[in-house]
Protein backbone atom coordinates (compact mmCIF):
# COMPACT_ATOMS: atom_id res chain seq x y z
CA UNK A 1 0.00 0.00 0.00
CA UNK A 2 2.71 2.43 0.80
CA UNK A 3 4.73 1.91 -2.47
CA UNK A 4 1.31 2.27 -4.30
CA UNK A 5 0.96 6.04 -2.28
CA UNK A 6 4.43 6.39 -3.49
CA UNK A 7 4.20 6.11 -6.86
CA UNK A 8 0.95 7.45 -7.11
CA UNK A 9 2.06 10.44 -5.44
CA UNK A 10 5.09 10.86 -7.87
CA UNK A 11 3.27 9.97 -10.64
CA UNK A 12 0.89 12.97 -9.83
CA UNK A 13 3.65 15.52 -9.26
CA UNK A 14 5.54 14.71 -12.35
CA UNK A 15 5.62 18.09 -14.29
CA UNK A 16 5.62 16.69 -17.38
CA UNK A 17 1.72 15.56 -18.59
CA UNK A 18 1.93 12.13 -18.85
CA UNK A 19 -0.79 9.24 -19.63
CA UNK A 20 -0.36 5.43 -18.68
CA UNK A 21 -2.40 3.41 -21.53
CA UNK A 22 -3.69 -0.36 -21.18
CA UNK A 23 -2.89 -1.78 -24.72
CA UNK A 24 -5.49 -4.03 -25.77
CA UNK A 25 -6.07 -5.41 -29.18
CA UNK A 26 -8.31 -3.09 -29.45
CA UNK A 27 -7.72 -0.01 -28.45
CA UNK A 28 -5.39 2.19 -25.94
CA UNK A 29 -7.88 2.64 -22.52
CA UNK A 30 -6.35 5.11 -20.52
CA UNK A 31 -5.34 3.62 -16.82
CA UNK A 32 -4.17 6.95 -15.03
CA UNK A 33 -3.18 10.37 -15.67
CA UNK A 34 -1.01 12.96 -13.79
CA UNK A 35 -2.34 16.56 -13.14
CA UNK A 36 -0.39 18.11 -15.54
CA UNK A 37 -1.74 16.04 -18.65
CA UNK A 38 -5.17 16.71 -16.53
CA UNK A 39 -5.20 20.73 -16.99
CA UNK A 40 -3.47 20.39 -20.18
CA UNK A 41 -7.10 18.59 -21.58
CA UNK A 42 -9.28 20.41 -19.26
CA UNK A 43 -10.83 17.25 -18.04
CA UNK A 44 -11.28 14.92 -14.64
CA UNK A 45 -9.85 11.84 -13.84
CA UNK A 46 -13.26 10.37 -13.97
CA UNK A 47 -14.04 11.87 -17.21
CA UNK A 48 -10.74 10.15 -18.97
CA UNK A 49 -10.38 6.69 -16.88
CA UNK A 50 -11.00 3.73 -18.88
CA UNK A 51 -11.85 5.41 -21.99
CA UNK A 52 -10.23 4.69 -25.42
CA UNK A 53 -7.65 7.04 -26.11
CA UNK A 54 -8.43 7.51 -29.92
CA UNK A 55 -12.30 7.73 -28.41
CA UNK A 56 -11.09 10.63 -26.49
CA UNK A 57 -8.88 12.02 -28.62
CA UNK A 58 -9.93 11.15 -32.19
CA UNK A 59 -8.04 13.69 -33.83
CA UNK A 60 -5.85 16.69 -33.65
CA UNK A 61 -5.92 19.45 -36.38
CA UNK A 62 -2.01 19.60 -36.70
CA UNK A 63 -1.41 16.37 -37.23
CA UNK A 64 -2.82 14.64 -40.68
CA UNK A 65 -5.16 11.87 -39.41
CA UNK A 66 -3.29 8.75 -40.74
CA UNK A 67 -0.06 9.74 -38.63
CA UNK A 68 -2.48 10.22 -35.77
CA UNK A 69 -4.30 7.32 -35.42
CA UNK A 70 -0.51 5.27 -35.46
CA UNK A 71 0.96 7.32 -32.91
CA UNK A 72 2.00 3.92 -31.14
CA UNK A 73 2.98 2.14 -33.56
CA UNK A 74 6.75 2.71 -33.19
CA UNK A 75 6.93 1.71 -29.81
CA UNK A 76 4.70 -1.07 -30.50
CA UNK A 77 7.28 -2.66 -33.15
CA UNK A 78 10.61 -1.37 -31.38
CA UNK A 79 9.30 -2.27 -27.94
CA UNK A 80 11.64 0.26 -26.42
CA UNK A 81 11.30 4.09 -25.26
CA UNK A 82 10.63 6.15 -28.46
CA UNK A 83 10.88 10.04 -29.14
CA UNK A 84 7.69 10.76 -31.63
CA UNK A 85 9.19 13.97 -32.55
CA UNK A 86 8.10 17.49 -31.77
CA UNK A 87 4.16 17.79 -32.12
CA UNK A 88 2.23 21.04 -32.27
CA UNK A 89 -0.91 21.27 -29.55
CA UNK A 90 -3.28 23.99 -28.50
CA UNK A 91 -3.60 24.30 -24.62
CA UNK A 92 -6.24 23.66 -23.26
CA UNK A 93 -6.97 21.40 -25.73
CA UNK A 94 -10.61 21.45 -25.85
CA UNK A 95 -11.00 24.82 -25.59
CA UNK A 96 -11.49 28.18 -27.91
CA UNK A 97 -7.72 29.16 -28.03
CA UNK A 98 -5.51 31.82 -30.41
CA UNK A 99 -2.40 30.92 -31.47
CA UNK A 100 -1.18 32.47 -27.98
CA UNK A 101 -2.22 29.36 -26.93
CA UNK A 102 -0.11 26.72 -29.02
CA UNK A 103 1.85 24.79 -27.22
CA UNK A 104 5.18 22.62 -28.62
CA UNK A 105 5.91 18.98 -27.26
CA UNK A 106 8.22 16.46 -27.44
CA UNK A 107 6.49 13.57 -26.96
CA UNK A 108 7.76 10.09 -25.55
CA UNK A 109 6.48 6.50 -25.86
CA UNK A 110 7.69 3.82 -22.91
CA UNK A 111 6.95 0.63 -22.88
CA UNK A 112 5.80 -1.44 -19.74
CA UNK A 113 6.32 -4.85 -20.78
CA UNK A 114 5.60 -8.29 -19.71
CA UNK A 115 7.94 -11.05 -18.17
CA UNK A 116 6.84 -12.78 -21.44
CA UNK A 117 8.33 -9.40 -23.29
CA UNK A 118 4.92 -7.90 -24.49
CA UNK A 119 3.79 -4.67 -23.84
CA UNK A 120 0.92 -4.18 -21.05
CA UNK A 121 1.28 -0.53 -20.69
CA UNK A 122 2.68 2.44 -22.84
CA UNK A 123 3.51 5.89 -20.60
CA UNK A 124 2.96 9.02 -22.91
CA UNK A 125 5.08 11.87 -21.72
CA UNK A 126 4.89 15.46 -23.15
CA UNK A 127 7.83 17.58 -22.55
CA UNK A 128 7.19 21.06 -23.54
CA UNK A 129 9.61 22.77 -25.98
CA UNK A 130 7.39 25.71 -27.14
CA UNK A 131 10.26 28.18 -25.82
CA UNK A 132 12.90 26.49 -27.67
CA UNK A 133 10.88 25.94 -30.81
CA UNK A 134 10.16 29.71 -31.11
CA UNK A 135 13.71 30.99 -30.40
CA UNK A 136 14.93 28.73 -32.63
CA UNK A 137 12.38 30.55 -34.93
CA UNK A 138 13.03 33.56 -34.42
CA UNK A 139 16.83 32.72 -34.79
CA UNK A 140 15.78 31.80 -38.17
CA UNK A 141 14.00 34.65 -39.05
CA UNK A 142 16.58 36.75 -37.77
CA UNK A 143 18.80 35.30 -40.18
CA UNK A 144 16.99 35.96 -43.25
CA UNK A 145 16.10 39.15 -42.03
CA UNK A 146 19.94 40.63 -42.11
CA UNK A 147 21.32 38.00 -44.75
CA UNK A 148 24.18 35.69 -42.08
CA UNK A 149 24.36 32.00 -41.03
CA UNK A 150 26.83 30.23 -38.80
CA UNK A 151 29.13 27.70 -40.52
CA UNK A 152 31.34 25.37 -39.02
CA UNK A 153 34.42 22.80 -40.41
CA UNK A 154 35.09 20.01 -38.78
CA UNK A 155 38.95 19.19 -39.41
CA UNK A 156 39.26 16.02 -37.70
CA UNK A 157 35.92 14.01 -39.73
CA UNK A 158 36.11 16.43 -42.55
CA UNK A 159 32.67 17.27 -42.22
CA UNK A 160 30.77 20.65 -42.41
CA UNK A 161 27.52 21.95 -41.49
CA UNK A 162 25.90 25.43 -42.31
CA UNK A 163 22.83 26.69 -40.56
CA UNK A 164 19.17 27.90 -42.69
CA UNK A 165 20.38 31.33 -42.90
CA UNK A 166 23.42 30.52 -44.38
CA UNK A 167 21.82 28.01 -46.97
CA UNK A 168 19.01 30.93 -47.66
CA UNK A 169 22.73 32.70 -48.57
CA UNK A 170 23.83 30.21 -51.31
CA UNK A 171 19.92 29.77 -52.12
CA UNK A 172 19.92 26.14 -51.50
CA UNK A 173 17.41 23.86 -50.00
CA UNK A 174 17.08 23.22 -46.54
CA UNK A 175 17.78 19.39 -46.97
CA UNK A 176 21.28 20.69 -49.02
CA UNK A 177 23.84 18.14 -47.05
CA UNK A 178 26.91 20.08 -47.30
CA UNK A 179 30.51 18.63 -47.34
CA UNK A 180 34.02 19.75 -48.23
CA UNK A 181 33.23 18.40 -51.66
CA UNK A 182 29.85 19.85 -52.08
CA UNK A 183 30.22 23.50 -51.34
CA UNK A 184 32.81 23.53 -53.51
CA UNK A 185 30.58 24.50 -56.58
CA UNK A 186 29.74 27.81 -54.59
CA UNK A 187 33.51 29.26 -54.92
CA UNK A 188 34.46 31.75 -57.51
CA UNK A 189 37.30 30.83 -58.43
CA UNK A 190 39.25 27.84 -57.48
CA UNK A 191 42.21 30.64 -55.63
CA UNK A 192 38.73 31.97 -53.66
CA UNK A 193 38.77 28.44 -51.97
CA UNK A 194 42.63 28.32 -51.35
CA UNK A 195 43.01 31.75 -50.19
CA UNK A 196 39.98 30.56 -47.34
CA UNK A 197 41.57 27.59 -46.19
CA UNK A 198 44.65 29.38 -46.03
CA UNK A 199 42.97 31.87 -43.26
CA UNK A 200 41.29 28.41 -41.57
CA UNK A 201 44.45 26.79 -41.43
CA UNK A 202 46.45 29.74 -40.07
CA UNK A 203 43.44 30.27 -37.34
CA UNK A 204 43.89 27.30 -36.22
CA UNK A 205 47.80 26.77 -36.29
CA UNK A 206 47.42 30.09 -34.48
CA UNK A 207 44.67 29.31 -32.41
CA UNK A 208 43.62 33.35 -33.39
CA UNK A 209 40.18 34.48 -35.01
CA UNK A 210 39.83 35.76 -38.68
CA UNK A 211 38.21 37.25 -40.84
CA UNK A 212 37.62 36.69 -44.90
CA UNK A 213 36.18 38.43 -47.74
CA UNK A 214 34.72 36.00 -50.02
CA UNK A 215 33.34 35.79 -53.41
CA UNK A 216 30.98 33.15 -54.00
CA UNK A 217 28.34 32.18 -56.81
CA UNK A 218 24.76 30.95 -55.43
CA UNK A 219 23.53 28.16 -56.48
CA UNK A 220 21.20 30.28 -58.57
CA UNK A 221 24.08 32.19 -60.32
CA UNK A 222 24.33 34.60 -58.14
CA UNK A 223 27.62 36.88 -57.16
CA UNK A 224 28.16 37.90 -53.42
CA UNK A 225 30.13 38.91 -51.25
CA UNK A 226 30.44 37.00 -48.24
CA UNK A 227 32.08 38.36 -45.20
CA UNK A 228 33.42 35.18 -42.94
CA UNK A 229 34.38 35.82 -39.21
CA UNK A 230 35.81 32.59 -37.56
CA UNK A 231 37.86 31.25 -34.52
CA UNK A 232 39.10 27.99 -33.83
CA UNK A 233 37.06 25.33 -32.16
CA UNK A 234 39.44 23.82 -29.23
CA UNK A 235 38.36 20.76 -27.18
CA UNK A 236 41.22 19.48 -24.48
CA UNK A 237 43.77 22.51 -25.75
CA UNK A 238 43.44 20.28 -29.43
CA UNK A 239 42.13 22.52 -32.22
CA UNK A 240 39.30 20.13 -33.97
CA UNK A 241 38.03 22.34 -36.46
CA UNK A 242 36.47 26.07 -36.90
CA UNK A 243 33.18 27.76 -36.43
CA UNK A 244 31.64 31.18 -37.17
CA UNK A 245 29.49 33.53 -38.81
CA UNK A 246 29.04 34.08 -42.41
CA UNK A 247 27.31 37.55 -43.62
CA UNK A 248 25.78 38.67 -46.98
CA UNK A 249 28.02 42.07 -47.73
CA UNK A 250 27.32 42.36 -51.30
CA UNK A 251 24.78 44.67 -51.27
CA UNK A 252 27.40 46.91 -48.80
CA UNK A 253 30.34 46.45 -51.43
CA UNK A 254 27.61 47.77 -54.07
CA UNK A 255 27.05 50.66 -52.25
CA UNK A 256 30.85 51.55 -51.10
CA UNK A 257 31.52 50.93 -54.77
CA UNK A 258 29.24 53.71 -55.91
CA UNK A 259 30.17 56.03 -53.43
CA UNK A 260 34.07 55.47 -54.60
CA UNK A 261 32.89 56.60 -57.77
CA UNK A 262 31.42 59.27 -56.74
CA UNK A 263 34.51 60.72 -54.44
CA UNK A 264 36.62 59.75 -57.69
CA UNK A 265 34.34 62.56 -59.40
CA UNK A 266 34.12 65.04 -56.99
CA UNK A 267 38.22 64.82 -56.95
CA UNK A 268 38.19 65.45 -60.70
CA UNK A 269 35.71 68.12 -60.23
CA UNK A 270 37.64 69.81 -57.30
CA UNK A 271 40.94 69.63 -59.20
CA UNK A 272 39.17 71.07 -62.65
CA UNK A 273 37.74 73.57 -60.27
CA UNK A 274 41.14 74.50 -58.55
CA UNK A 275 43.30 74.10 -61.88
CA UNK A 276 41.93 74.24 -65.23
CA UNK A 277 39.19 76.70 -64.24
CA UNK A 278 41.12 79.05 -61.90
CA UNK A 279 44.60 79.37 -64.69
CA UNK A 280 42.57 81.24 -67.20
CA UNK A 281 40.38 83.47 -64.73
CA UNK A 282 44.17 83.90 -63.24
CA UNK A 283 45.30 85.07 -66.53
CA UNK A 284 42.49 87.24 -66.91
CA UNK A 285 42.96 89.76 -63.59
CA UNK A 286 46.93 90.08 -64.57
CA UNK A 287 45.76 91.07 -68.03
CA UNK A 288 43.37 93.47 -66.59
CA UNK A 289 45.82 94.63 -63.86
CA UNK A 290 48.60 95.02 -67.03
CA UNK A 291 46.08 96.76 -69.98
CA UNK A 292 44.95 98.92 -66.34
CA UNK A 293 48.68 100.54 -65.54
CA UNK A 294 49.50 100.62 -69.52
CA UNK A 295 46.33 102.44 -70.78
CA UNK A 296 46.52 104.66 -67.53
CA UNK A 297 46.84 108.16 -69.58
CA UNK A 298 42.92 107.85 -70.00
CA UNK A 299 42.19 106.48 -73.72
CA UNK A 300 40.21 103.87 -72.41
CA UNK A 301 37.59 104.08 -69.81
CA UNK A 302 39.20 103.39 -66.23
CA UNK A 303 35.27 102.33 -64.89
CA UNK A 304 35.68 99.38 -67.79
CA UNK A 305 38.69 98.03 -65.97
CA UNK A 306 37.15 98.19 -62.73
CA UNK A 307 34.23 96.46 -63.65
CA UNK A 308 36.11 93.80 -65.74
CA UNK A 309 38.05 93.16 -62.36
CA UNK A 310 35.41 93.18 -60.07
CA UNK A 311 33.95 90.81 -61.84
CA UNK A 312 36.88 88.15 -62.18
CA UNK A 313 37.51 88.55 -58.57
CA UNK A 314 33.65 87.87 -58.22
CA UNK A 315 34.29 84.92 -60.07
CA UNK A 316 37.32 84.22 -58.26
CA UNK A 317 35.34 84.04 -54.97
CA UNK A 318 32.53 82.00 -56.20
CA UNK A 319 35.12 79.24 -57.33
CA UNK A 320 36.44 79.18 -53.99
CA UNK A 321 33.49 78.93 -52.46
CA UNK A 322 32.37 75.58 -54.68
CA UNK A 323 36.09 74.20 -53.93
CA UNK A 324 35.54 74.59 -49.95
CA UNK A 325 32.39 72.50 -50.53
CA UNK A 326 33.37 70.08 -52.16
CA UNK A 327 36.02 69.28 -50.59
CA UNK A 328 33.48 68.84 -47.18
CA UNK A 329 31.45 66.61 -49.74
CA UNK A 330 34.59 64.61 -50.44
CA UNK A 331 35.14 64.35 -46.25
CA UNK A 332 31.86 63.31 -45.86
CA UNK A 333 32.25 60.24 -48.10
CA UNK A 334 35.20 59.31 -46.59
CA UNK A 335 33.71 59.55 -43.37
CA UNK A 336 30.82 57.29 -44.19
CA UNK A 337 33.07 54.73 -45.99
CA UNK A 338 34.64 54.30 -43.14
Amino acid sequence: MEREFEYKLFFRSMRCPSVILKVTEENFHIVDANDAYLKLCALDLKDMKGKGFFSLFPLNPYISDNIWLNSFHSVLAQKTEVNTGIRKLVYPLNAETTFLDVRYYEIHHTPILTAEGNIEYIIRTLVNVTQQVIQEELYDESQKSVQYGNWWINTQQQTMELSSGFKDILEVPPYFKPSLQSTKQFYSSPDEETSLYRSVNKAMAEKKMFKKLLRIVTAKGNKRWLLLTGRPDIVENICIGVRGVAKDVSEKLAYMDKIENQHNNLKYIAFAQSHLVRAPLARILALVHHLKERFNDGNIEPQLFDALSHSAHELDAIIHNITNRTIGEKQLIVDDKE
